[in-house]
């Protein structure tokens, strides 16, 4: 992976390229990993995160369809279709600096919104601090437990391939606005969350069941609560989720854009052909209705079975066949936790098919598998490496005559 560390020799390869982004470049034998573990990696690395940035952009866009038809009624296609077409227009026309710009506008107006979404709530739909200790929505539980683990270990790993967000910790300016601007976002999010949080604590006690049976779509409990709004504000609000989702798509648009634009045949125009060539799929899976949270999951698993191999390359003793075989074994590992689970419930083909709808956050499988997938993967390589030694001799150095501050 790209490395947050400036002392390491990576890292100072992936500057002197002048890369918008080098991490998952299957096309080229002459990127990082391409040189740390072999064209092979490199296109297992290209294809993962292709398929996990693919059904991110997938699940945004089912997302934004999914609230505003819940919303105002209006068919999910032509909200999902104006959402790809302007993101893809603006990134297209300016490229990484326009989406950095949106992002700023975006991220002020989503603060501002979700302030007033909040306090919208409370005044036309008040429920006391008893309704919501009452309904056991405020408990601290067992699968609450499970399900904030699981999410740690979702969330981070799955990142560690979403090229838009390495496109922007390389396009920093300095070391230390990177440092200001990772803190100041974490901090920012950790407000957006709490405030969402206490959304989803206000839906449980006003609905219930409901959200949970006969279908499962307490991730959606926001959008329920704006449905009651008066109509101006539930306006307004159609424009904060139409923002929200705008704003991860051109992050995903330019990412998949730097991802395919490594290499040196390939012209930045073709690179953005391709990534409009990849939205028309995504454009056609969003309108289908698919679970949004299975689709995240899927994509989780996969990332957390094969990033520590990846990121084991940070280790110069790390063979590059043992890390390969790593991620072979960390996804089957996957397998094997799911059809063992579903041979100790029913049987081992329902346990495989749990995979896609394993979107309940409190199963323990699915936290088995978050858990005992990046485990077995980064032993394997480990013993691998130990078995078969290797050392890596490094990159080479480049002359570029371009420096950074410090």
């Amino acid at each position: 992976m790209p490395l947050l560390s400036t002392r390491h020799p990576q890292s100072g390869w992936l500057r002197s390229r002048c890369r918008p982004l080098l991490l998952p470049c299957f096309w080229s034998r002459r990127t990082p990993h391409a040189q740390r573990f072999g064209h092979s990696m490199s296109v297992v690395l290209g294809v993962l995160s292709l398929f996990y940035m693919f059904i991110f952009l997938v699940a945004e866009l089912t997302s934004v369809g999914g609230a505003v038809h819940l919303i105002t009624g209006v068919d999910p296609l032509p909200t999902v279709l104006g959402v790809s077409l302007v993101t893809l227009t603006y990134t297209a026309i300016g490229g990484l600096p326009v989406s950095l710009m949106t992002d700023n506008v975006q991220g002020i107006s989503i603060l501002l919104l979700i302030t007033t979404l909040c306090i919208s709530i409370y005044v036309y739909s008040p429920i006391s601090g008893q309704e919501i200790i009452a309904s056991g929505s405020a408990d601290v539980t067992g699968g609450g437990a499970i399900s904030l683990v699981t999410l740690i270990f979702a969330v981070c790993t799955a990142n560690m391939f979403h090229a838009g967000y390495w496109q922007r910790v390389w396009s920093a300016g300095s070391n230390r606005k990177q440092t200001i601007g990772i803190f100041g976002a974490n901090f920012l999010q950790i407000i957006v969350m709490c405030m969402i949080g206490v959304l989803g604590m206000i839906a449980v006690a006003k609905y219930g069941d409901e959200l949970f049976v006969p279908e499962y779509v307490a991730f959606a409990s926001a959008f329920f609560l704006i449905n009651e709004l008066p109509f101006g504000l539930r306006v307004l609000f159609v424009i904060l989720i139409v923002s929200m989702v705008a704003s991860t798509a051109d992050t995903l648009q330019s990412g998949f854009a730097a991802l395919f634009s490594t290499h040196p045949r390939v012209t930045v125009r073709w690179a953005q052909t391709i990534t409009v060539i990849i939205n028309i799929p995504a454009i056609i899976l969003a309108t289908k209705g698919l679970s949004v949270l299975s689709l995240f999951i899927l994509a989780d698993l996969l990332c957390a079975g094969t990033c520590v191999p990846i990121a084991m390359g940070m280790w110069t003793g790390a063979n590059p066949k043992a890390a390969l075989g790593g991620m072979a074994v960390g996804l089957v590992t996957i397998i094997l936790v799911f059809v063992i689970s579903g041979a100790i419930t029913s049987d081992p083909v329902t346990g495989l098919s749990e995979i896609y709808y394993a979107y309940d956050l409190r199963s323990p499988t699915l936290l088995a598998a978050f858990i005992l997938s990046p485990t077995v993967a980064g032993v394997f390589t480990y013993v691998g490496s130990k078995l078969f030694p290797y050392q890596f001799p490094g990159y080479p150095l480049l002359k570029t005559g371009i420096t950074f501050e410090a």
